[in-house]
């Protein structure tokens, strides 16, 4: 049997590899946590975070006595580490300036998986998979969108044969997602004027492979209630609620980077969304005197 100090290694490995969007590139991974619980991962959108929340502590435990079960996740976890950790990439032997500097790359979405529907089609694949990529070639690369709190609307046809849109909230403590914390703890806040009002907005960061990717949420108690709402849906409401969400997206996004402390060497605006971010870079260099 394993002991105790084992089980630990490998029940918090798991945690932490539910927790990085990597297991949804690796087969092996995504089959640990289907045997882990068949139901579960059927009903939960093949979503690791969701099942572990899902299997008590105590039957994890049990479970990873089996000694095949365990002798897999062990290797898995070393792939993933070494998938995290390796120095020889592609983009460490091309392109090590990405490192200090990295891409920024804004996007109004971006699709990963089914349990993270925060995208509506094509340019949202397109921002999933360049961000992959980036991870795969070690580039440097940090992603800049919003969290949509009810995602993009999961389609059913009604009895009169029309089209039925169903929005369901998500519950970021059952997704691979992690608050943007400052050194005390607490969340990062920062704010965009919308209307001559300062809209305040925290992020969360979502782990793909060796890139990270971070989500802006208005959803604040400091905020109008229109503005709390503003990130909710993908492309949600009018003309004039897809200008503020661009707003935040350019605008708030640069000012999430300078409050991480991360300089960009490029600023990628994938389609015209962000477009708002080239005023903010245009506001700092006026600022600066440059």
């Amino acid at each position: 049997p394993l002991t105790g100090p084992e089980l630990k290694e490998l029940t918090d490995g798991l945690s932490r590899l539910a927790r990085n969007l990597w297991w949804c590139w690796d087969q092996e991974a995504q089959d640990i946590f289907q045997q882990l619980s068949p139901r579960g991962w059927q009903n939960l959108d093949h979503n690791p975070v969701a099942v572990l929340h899902e299997v008590s502590d105590y039957e994890l435990r049990m479970r990873l006595q089996d000694p095949d079960l365990a002798a897999r996740v062990r290797q898995t976890l070393a792939n993933f580490n070494t998938y995290l950790h390796e120095k020889d990439t592609w983009g460490a032997k091309h392109m090590p300036e990405l490192v200090k500097n990295p891409v920024a790359y804004f996007s109004a979405e971006f699709a990963f998986h089914e349990c993270l529907p925060i995208a509506a089609g094509g340019l949202g694949a397109l921002a999933g998979d360049h961000t992959k990529s980036a991870s795969d070639l070690g580039l440097g690369f940090v992603g800049i969108s919003l969290f949509y709190r009810e995602g993009y609307f999961q389609q059913s046809v009604g009895h009169d044969n029309w089209q039925q849109e169903n929005y369901v909230q998500l519950n970021p403590r059952k997704l691979p997602l992690d608050p943007v914390l400052n050194a005390n703890g607490e969340p990062i806040v920062c704010s965009v004027r919308i209307f001559g009002q300062p809209i305040h907005f925290h992020a969360w960061r979502i782990n793909v492979g060796r890139v990270p990717v971070y989500l802006l949420d208005s959803n604040r108690p400091e905020n109008e209630g229109q503005y709390r709402d503003l990130t909710n849906r993908v492309y949600g409401g009018d003309t004039t609620t897809r200008i503020m969400q661009e707003i935040l997206l350019g605008i708030g996004g640069v000012r999430l980077l300078r409050a991480l402390g991360i300089t960009p060497s490029t600023f990628h605006m994938n389609e015209g969304h962000a477009a708002f971010l080239t005023l903010e870079l245009v506001r700092e260099k006026l600022a600066a005197g440059k």
